[in-house]
């Protein structure tokens, strides 16, 4: 199985040759088959690949040094576009499993109107007369617009956002509903509280009620108890004043002196003072 351990495009003029490539993306993630994918300008594009295989669990660099000329192709139902590999560079090391392609701008528009986004990499033996054995598929993957990628990076950045956003609004609901729990609670709390106290407020009325009948029912017992007293009081008065009447009367026919009047003034004091 081929890998690729990197999808740096590096872009120049096309009047431009280069004599040296530097591989700017040295530490890209081994991809497996089918995960790689190049995003294709409308200008001159460079695609470095390092290409291994797997061998005892291990990604070993694929020799290409001796497979012949290696193409990138990309296919249409209706067109195909089929590029070497470019050599017209220094510091690309095929043995250890580099290969370097060019696509010019012209070619680039072209492989932006396939239908088909796939690409691969592929080997074959060329002789002398151009006649080619038949050619090996070494890797596969994808293509896409750069402007595409722009557009799926925005996307990206604009999901984490909404993400994160969604993430904090979530916090801020749960922290809302829990406030709510407490204030509910609270409420609860002062709900059953003003039943006490309309409990204990009626209660305090009754009590007082009950107080006031007491009291006056109290005072009217005072008071029936006292008007007996007084009418008790007065009788005794009456008696005494009609007792000392009968007295006065005997004196008089015993002296002689029937004109000497009781003391009514007296008796009308003590009347007074014990009449309701």
């Amino acid at each position: 199985m081929a890998q690729i351990d990197t999808k740096i495009t590096v872009k120049e003029r096309q009047v431009q040759y280069y004599k040296k490539f530097k591989n700017l993306s040295v530490n890209e993630e081994i991809l497996p088959q089918g995960d790689g994918n190049i995003r294709i300008s409308p200008f001159d594009d460079y695609f470095l690949f390092t290409l291994y295989d797997e061998k005892d669990g291990e990604n070993t660099p694929i020799d290409l040094s001796n497979v012949g000329t290696i193409f990138i192709s990309f296919i249409g139902n209706n067109d195909e576009i089929k590029i070497p590999n470019y050599t017209n560079v220094e510091d690309i090391d095929m043995s250890s499993g580099q290969v370097l392609f060019r696509i010019s701008k012209e070619n680039g528009k072209k492989i932006l109107s396939l239908d088909n986004k796939n690409f691969y990499i592929s080997t074959a033996m060329v002789s002398q007369d151009g006649t080619e054995s038949d050619e090996s598929v070494v890797y596969t993957g994808t293509f896409s617009k750069l402007t595409d990628e722009a557009k799926k990076s925005l996307t990206s950045q604009m999901d984490a956002i909404a993400e994160e956003y969604s993430i904090e609004l979530s916090k801020l609901q749960q922290q809302n509903a829990d406030l709510q729990t407490q204030v509910d609670s609270l409420n609860q709390t002062v709900n059953e509280q003003s039943v006490v106290i309309d409990s204990l407020n009626a209660s305090n009325e009754e009590l007082t009620n009950e107080i006031t009948e007491l009291t006056k029912n109290a005072e009217s017992s005072k008071l029936i108890k006292l008007q007996k007293t007084a009418k008790g009081i007065q009788a005794q008065a009456q008696q005494a004043k009609e007792n000392a009447a009968q007295v006065i009367g005997r004196q008089g026919k015993l002296s002689g002196t029937s004109k000497v009047k009781p003391n009514y003034e007296s008796l009308a004091k003590v009347n007074q003072k014990y009449s309701i």
